[in-house]
């Protein structure tokens, strides 16, 4: 990664695109513990204040969730899969898609009756979608209970506005289209002379926003996976390891 690092620290304009969970921190036993360390702050802060670049939080996590824990750092905030936007603090959130109010109640029973029959199972409520995680449920027990909820839900929403996706001891459902490829498109729109773009995600909802970056891209998935990147990092630690060596200082003419 050491020639990544050198190609991007001396690109006059840089588009930062990271993922949260399992790309910045390692993925938690619940959602509300993986909670941002005083150095992940720190090392995104000082992404931001490089000259020409652009830093991004694309996660799946809720608007409330990312406005306590990033809201007073000078970075764009995506929530719920590029479902909801925020530019820079104080900005008012904005959404990308039509949301409507009424769709969880289609699924509620569901996911409830598969969270009382699958100890260590919860349920992760936000405005455009609704997650069943199952991280500390029995390993197989909780597999098998995956795979039948996924089937159930592709039959109950076949005809909804809505799609089930697979993530890492996690079923999601959200509004169809509400997907990371929104936060491409926004960002690059009208945009004749692309930045050098860094993207980095771990899971199968990052994949939509590598398929919709420009070639040019250096994209980067975290972990032993199949998905359309350029480039591999074994974990969260590496990921920082590469952020960190953009924000060092470029050595003088002349130093080995």
């Amino acid at each position: 990664m050491r020639d990544i690092a050198g190609k991007l620290r001396v690109a006059p304009r840089l588009l930062l695109l990271l993922d949260y969970d399992g790309t910045l921190v390692p993925i938690a036993q619940a959602p509300d513990l993986a909670v941002p360390d005083d150095e992940l702050r720190s090392l995104l802060a000082a992404l931001a204040a490089r000259p020409g670049t652009r830093v991004n939080v694309v996660s799946g996590r809720s608007r409330e969730v990312l406005e306590q824990w990033f809201g007073t750092l000078p970075i764009g905030l995506w929530a719920e899969h590029g479902t909801f936007y925020r530019p820079a603090p104080g900005r008012p959130w904005e959404a990308t898609v039509t949301v409507p109010t009424d769709w969880m109640s289609r699924v509620a029973p569901i996911l409830e009756q598969f969270t009382a029959s699958t100890p260590g199972s919860l349920i992760e409520r936000k405005s455009a979608s609704v997650a069943w995680h199952y991280r500390i449920a029995h390993a197989e027990f909780g597999a098998r209970q995956a795979h039948e909820l996924r089937m159930l839900l592709g039959d109950a929403l076949s005809n909804q506005p809505l799609e089930v996706i697979e993530g890492k001891k996690v079923i999601e459902i959200r509004l169809s289209g509400a997907s990371k490829a929104i936060v491409a498109h926004r960002l690059l729109a009208g945009v004749t002379e692309p930045p050098a773009i860094l993207a980095i995600g771990d899971d199968r909802t990052d994949d939509d926003l590598f398929k919709a970056l420009p070639e040019s891209s250096i994209r980067i998935a975290v972990g032993a996976r199949h998905a359309p990147a350029t480039h591999r990092l074994p974990d969260y630690r590496a990921v920082r390891s590469l952020l960190q060596a953009l924000v060092e200082p470029l050595p003088h003419r002349g130093e080995a």
